[in-house]
């Protein structure tokens, strides 16, 4: 299944390839990620139904923020920053 991302304007998706995605936090974290989106489709969704099915691409953090990848789709960073 490919991931899609999230973030306005953004045209990214992957087929397993080199790019990484990014889960929404289930921590309350989440909320800042969706200001930051300006997704309003995004504002109704529940942190479990943000996590399981929405994702960020790499595109969208400061390269500093990404702490360490965990897998070929996601990663875990400190914050998000829509670049």
């Amino acid at each position: 299944m490919a991931n899609f991302c999230a973030a306005p304007n953004c045209t990214i998706k992957s087929n397993r390839s080199a790019s990484l995605f990014f889960r929404f936090p289930m921590d309350t974290e989440r909320y800042q990620w969706v200001e930051n989106c300006h997704g309003k489709d995004l504002e109704d969704k529940t942190p479990d139904q943000l996590n399981r099915h929405y994702r960020l691409c790499a595109k969208q953090f400061e390269p500093s923020v990404i702490c360490k990848a965990v897998s070929d789709t996601d990663a875990i960073c400190l914050a998000f920053v829509l670049a």
